[in-house]
């Protein structure tokens, strides 16, 4: 039976690409649920299940980050860490104090069919906070009243998220193009060759590395969700958590390709990878032609984000230092 999370394969539309800057409470939700995670009280697999669980209709009307709060409160309230009265009490205080006048942070988004955030219509200042917002907030507050995990904990584990980017991965693969042992450490073992670079992909289960060549490229979807190898790569952008994005992946990756303006040969074979909960993968671009004589700092400015999921492929020419 293909549940509510399970969209591989379903109908979608063209792939929006624009992106938005995260609002104070999304960052929350993110490094709350991901606290859970450190201290051993939620896992992916139990994300997707209260998430999957949920009727179609409410899963498609919740925004990216309305799941990740609504699955660490449903999480959260069947280990009887804490009930939904509690939660809805905590709810009814900061709502109050927002009615009182007390300034919120947390600004409102709207969302279209493709699960990205918009900016909320109007002057923010003047908007009701974001519900999904205030239950996270009162998450937050409520675990660290029970002595769960502490202001400090989330601090850093959202400051961890914040420092994250693709110029990690960017770095590893000009490492490999320039050095073919590397290379070949990097296909055997991911997470080894990763530490030589000083990039911590430890918390990945399994890292697998897939390597274009001029017979096979490879492009990487979740359909389930959004796993994705965050220690190398950063955030998933927008556009791969997009309904549209997970349900076409698995059957026209040409056709996504080519959004994104690229188009392999007909005789090149395109391979789909799914990640899960347990593996997570990263493309290795094919290096272009003529690049022979680069240094390995501009071969870095060749490599995108896009072409480390595999939708497009590396520059052809170094990105011009600013």
């Amino acid at each position: 039976m293909q549940h509510a999370h399970d969209i591989g394969g379903r109908p979608g539309g063209p792939i929006v690409r624009d992106s938005h800057q995260l609002a104070d409470w999304e960052l929350l939700a993110e490094g709350l649920s991901l606290t859970l995670g450190e201290k051993g009280l939620r896992c992916t697999d139990e994300s997707r299940r209260v998430q999957e669980n949920l009727a179609l209709g409410v899963y498609e009307s919740l925004a990216y980050y309305e799941r990740w709060a609504l699955g660490a409160e449903l999480i959260l309230i069947e280990k009887s860490i804490l009930t939904r009265d509690e939660v809805d009490r905590k709810v009814a205080e900061l709502d109050a104090a927002w009615g009182d006048g007390t300034p919120d942070s947390h600004d409102g988004h709207a969302h279209g069919p493709n699960g990205e955030h918009a900016p909320h219509p109007g002057v923010q200042g003047d908007a009701p906070p974001n519900q999904a917002g205030q239950r996270i907030k009162a998450l937050a507050a409520l675990l660290i009243e029970k002595g769960i995990c502490t202001q400090d904990d989330l601090d850093r584990m959202i400051a961890l998220q914040e420092s994250r980017t693709p110029a990690d991965g960017a770095r590893i693969v000009a490492h490999a193009w320039a050095d073919p042992a590397y290379k070949a450490r990097l296909l055997a073992d991911p997470q080894a060759a990763c530490a030589e670079l000083g990039v911590d992909a430890s918390a990945i289960p399994r890292l697998v590395v897939l390597e274009n060549t001029d017979q096979v490229h490879h492009m990487v979807v979740c359909t389930l969700c959004s796993c994705y190898p965050r220690p190398i790569l950063g955030r998933p952008p927008d556009w791969y958590k997009s309904f549209n994005y997970r349900s076409r992946a698995v059957l026209e990756p040409r056709a996504i390709m080519a959004e994104f303006g690229y188009t392999p040969a007909p005789d090149v074979e395109i391979r789909v990878h799914d990640s899960t909960a347990d593996v997570r993968y990263l493309v290795l671009p094919q290096r272009p032609a003529g690049t022979e004589g680069l240094s390995e700092a501009d071969l870095v400015r060749l490599v995108t984000r896009d072409s480390m999921i595999g939708v497009s492929p590396a520059r052809a020419e170094p990105v011009p230092v600013a």
